[in-house]
């Protein structure tokens, strides 16, 4: 798969055409850099100013330090592309359109290409904003409900990765170390996984001085048990631990960021 490129059949026209003949970091100069993050995603202007977003794949954590940015094995990316296909088709992730691989050496980097949803912030996006209300928390909480309805466990599940637009539809983004099943997964992985997004909201209130939305973990398990379809009484035991917070973890979110 080395220095190959995986281009869905929906892609508009005009952005096959510069997909197929640029090399990807000449599409990734050419982006806006999106704020928040890594500063791994950019807004890309294509054709008759239609927006694309590109995403350049960036490890975190201490593996960053190593190799930030280059990979050995396809394998993963091949399964967020049909993770991310299949999503599109049940309207929870943005369209995908390409995966482009450049090779260096045994190794590569890949960038992906999918539909960008401009109108749509991140929960990051409306926290930072002042926006992040009981009713986009309820709608965040509804969206995993019916991710996880849907087989679904997000390996990376954290305000970033969320979006959502005005009218409380929700989008799922970075699906690489997520898992989907034929079935949905059982309360116990559900939970744990609704743990990371607790997790998420919690490193973001320390590193950034974000004030709690009111009844922040009571809307987002009544948005969970409307997308998942009844109210489980482990979403209780979730509430308490979710507003115990995380424990020490803060000192390492200090030193890794």
């Amino acid at each position: 798969m080395k220095g190959s490129r995986r281009i869905h059949e929906r892609i508009p026209a005009e952005v096959r055409e510069r997909v197929e003949h640029a090399a990807p970091e000449e599409l990734w100069s050419a982006g806006e850099p999106l704020p928040g993050g890594r500063g791994t995603a950019r807004l890309l202007a294509l054709g008759d100013h239609r927006v694309i977003f590109i995403k350049r794949e960036r490890r975190g954590g201490m593996a960053a330090s190593l190799l930030p940015d280059l990979y050995l094995l396809e394998g993963p990316f091949r399964r967020e592309w049909e993770m991310a296909c299949r999503l599109a088709e049940a309207g929870l992730a943005p369209q995908p359109y390409a995966q482009v691989f450049r090779p260096a050496g045994p190794l590569f980097a890949v960038f992906t290409l999918s539909q960008a949803i401009p109108e749509a912030p991140s929960l990051l996006g409306l926290w930072m904003e002042g926006r992040l209300g009981q009713g986009q928390l309820r709608a965040a909480g509804a969206a995993v409900g019916r991710l996880h309805r849907a087989g679904l466990l997000h390996g990376d599940l954290n305000a970033g990765n969320l979006l959502l637009d005005e009218g409380g539809a929700a989008l799922f983004l970075d699906l690489r170390h997520s898992t989907l099943g034929p079935v949905p997964p059982s309360a116990g992985p559900r939970g744990r996984n609704l743990l990371r997004l607790s997790r998420s909201l919690h490193k973001l209130h320390h590193l950034r001085s974000l004030p709690w939305p009111e009844g922040c973990w009571e809307a987002l398990a009544e948005g969970y048990a409307a997308g998942w379809g009844e109210r489980e009484p482990w979403l209780e035991a979730w509430i308490i631990r979710s507003r115990r917070g995380f424990g020490l973890s803060h000192l390492r979110w200090r030193l890794l960021g």
